[in-house]
């Protein structure tokens, strides 16, 4: 049986270690996507037979998730999953992407797969979102135009020890400026809080707008494969143009050669959020399936 652990800042090294195998491009498959919703979701993990396993829980319900096993023989570490949940009572119950949906319905061939609400992630060719060339990216070009225009002293900035302070100041005064009720919504603040607390142990890459002499936006991803994962955007609204260009800039720092495509993540369902993301046309929808496995 599995014995599983709760994750901590130490296992990231590890966790990365079978995240870089993973075919999909899918966030949740990343340490950014993994770490930063480890407490909302109870995420704990277990390794056996040279396997990684993920177990989470639906906020809310005491219904365990578990991602499909990775490396490995993963036939084999599915029936160690299942005979694991079995054992305490619980059904199993897989989090998939479209990729691992082979293995699972080979082995269960009844079993039934639903694609998750408002958790498919947008994928983005990274060449569109450091150019934005064309009719359909005018909004953003002149949302740009009109930030510098206003900031004709603006620059990016890699986030680094130089300016890493700075750049935790700054969050803090951005999230004293609003108030959600929503848990998510905390649970993000507090995870952007430790990411900065623990830059090099997260080894994200970051950036940061400066503009008349402080810091205006920040972003902050890491690259995995052909991809870039952008985990955490930060912009001040009120500043026309400040969130197109940390788009634009981050893209073109983080993006380097060989990273063709950029995941910004989900909208969780947020009608504002599924307008801007969409806004930047993304060339794939990233579907993610649950799939629940029937008792034998």
């Amino acid at each position: 049986m599995l014995t599983f652990k709760p994750l901590t800042l130490e296992a990231i090294p590890l966790l990365r270690h079978y995240f870089v195998k993973q075919p999909s491009r899918i966030c949740d498959s990343t340490v950014g996507g993994t770490f930063l919703w480890r407490d909302l979701y109870q995420t704990r993990y277990a390794e056996a037979n040279g396997t990684l396993f993920l177990r989470s829980v639906i906020p809310g319900s005491g219904i365990p998730i578990c991602s499909v096993p990775m490396d490995g023989d993963i036939p084999g570490a599915l029936k160690l999953l299942e005979e694991t949940l079995r054992a305490e009572g619980m059904p199993l119950t897989l989090f998939a992407a479209r990729e691992d949906l082979d293995d699972v319905f080979a082995l269960w061939p009844g079993a039934a797969a639903e694609t998750m609400p408002d958790s498919a992630d947008y994928l983005y060719r990274a060449q569109d979102l450091q150019e934005l060339r064309g009719r359909h990216y005018s909004g953003q070009r002149n949302q740009i135009s009109q930030f510098v225009r206003a900031f004709p002293d603006w620059r990016f900035e890699p986030i680094g020890k130089e300016n890493l302070e700075e750049v935790r100041r700054y969050f803090f005064r951005y999230e004293s400026e609003r108030d959600k009720p929503e848990e998510s919504f905390r649970e993000d603040e507090r995870k952007v809080e430790e990411v900065l607390a623990n830059y090099s142990a997260y080894g994200f890459l970051g950036g940061a707008i400066r503009a008349g002499g402080e810091i205006v936006a920040m972003a902050m991803g890491e690259t995995q494969g052909d991809t870039l994962y952008v985990h955490i955007e930060k912009a001040e609204a009120q500043i026309h143009g400040a969130y197109q260009i940390i788009v634009r800039e981050f893209s073109r720092y983080a993006a380097g050669p060989g990273v063709e495509y950029i995941n910004r993540e989900d909208d969780a369902g947020d009608p504002g959020l599924r307008r801007v993301k969409q806004s930047y046309k993304p060339c794939a929808m990233l579907e993610k399936y649950l799939v629940r496995v029937p008792s034998v």
